[in-house]
């Protein structure tokens, strides 16, 4: 990466450079190389430093921006599709020679984040930003606070910083790890092969609540909510509008079905995650409480099993068939109030 202030001293380093690679790589070996931009001044790379107090005041990134300019000029690349057996890439790109000079930059069309509502500001917002700047001001806040009320010493607040990055790094991975797979699934076309598959054989009614069972016994064997939701989720949605389709009910008035899929991935990951004896916050809370944690588990599973069941039988399943969302409400709350007068047991010790 050669980069300076004078651009004919760049281009007579970056022809040297390419000389040596040249003789130490020759051609006529089956080696390729090709310097990007090329080595000419006809074409010389062209670097954009946008205003992030403007991108702010607009509601869009540098990522956008850079996108944008990217599309206008020699095409962004947004996916890899199969076409008749081959793999090609799908580029989006703007009009023809709508950039003939890079004055032309400024007069780009940028689609700009807007609303008029709360709730439309914040659709059109950079959530990623809003994390970063609000962990980091958190972490400052707290060990603000700490230090002022003289609660730690400076060295035991770093430690304390320390050990939480360091509590975190598991999941992590695990999420990491969760795009992996989610990647994977994504080349070997998963999602088509379950909508081939399933798609005309299922009933709209029932996609919630088996998306649900998948998601529990998911998270359940692997102890992770996180990795259940990042894998299942981009096989479900597709799933869901083929099966929509399917049925010819791929129209607002059965949107729901979809909205019950995606809430039954949320909620069967973190089911089966609160379930299963592998997982950390399972483990954790054992250790809190200082007791066994099989014991723990065993304890739970009645209550979790029974919340489950009352939810997938008098809730996800009739919703999914037309049944009033808050007559499954009254019946679940009654059906549980009953069984806990009649199967919970009073704690025999007093706290």
């Amino acid at each position: 990466n050669i980069s300076g202030p004078d651009l004919e001293d760049v281009l007579e380093v970056a022809l040297r450079g390419a000389g040596l690679v040249s003789r130490a790589l020759p051609r006529e070996q089956g080696h390729q190389m090709r310097p990007k931009p090329g080595l000419e001044l006809g074409a010389p790379e062209v670097r954009v430093y946008p205003d992030p107090l403007r991108l702010t005041d607009n509601g869009i990134t540098s990522r956008d921006f850079g996108d944008t300019v990217d599309a206008f000029n020699d095409g962004l690349r947004v996916a890899e599709i199969t076409v008749g057996g081959k793999r090609i890439d799908l580029t989006l790109a703007g009009p023809q020679r709508r950039i003939a000079a890079t004055q032309g930059i400024a007069n780009l069309p940028i689609v700009t984040g807007e609303g008029e509502t709360l709730r439309e500001i914040m659709g059109s917002a950079d959530s990623y930003a809003a994390l970063m700047w609000a962990s980091l001001a958190s972490v400052i806040i707290a060990a603000g606070l700490t230090l002022g009320q003289r609660i730690l010493t400076l060295g035991e607040t770093v430690e304390a910083w320390y050990a939480g990055l360091k509590s975190m790094l598991f999941a992590m991975i695990i999420l990491v790890l969760a795009w992996a797979l989610s990647d994977v699934t994504g080349v070997l076309h998963t999602a088509d092969y379950l909508v081939s598959i399933l798609g005309e054989t299922l009933s709209p009614g029932l996609v919630p609540v088996l998306i649900f069972i998948l998601s529990a016994a998911t998270a359940f064997a692997t102890g992770s909510s996180w990795s259940t939701i990042g894998i299942l989720m981009p096989l479900v949605v597709p799933l869901t509008w083929a099966v929509l389709q399917a049925n010819a009910a791929a129209d607002p008035s059965h949107y729901f079905i979809i909205y019950s899929t995606v809430s039954c991935v949320l909620a069967g990951s973190v089911w089966g995650d609160h379930c299963s004896p592998i997982s950390d916050t399972t483990i954790l809370s054992s250790m809190a409480c200082g007791c066994d944690h099989i014991d723990h588990v065993r304890t739970q599973l009645p209550y979790a099993v029974a919340v489950g069941l009352v939810a997938i039988v008098l809730g996800t399943l009739p919703t999914g068939f037309g049944f009033p969302w808050w007559a499954s409400m009254l019946l679940a709350v009654g059906v549980l109030a009953v069984f806990l007068r009649f199967y919970g047991k009073k704690s025999e010790v007093v706290v």
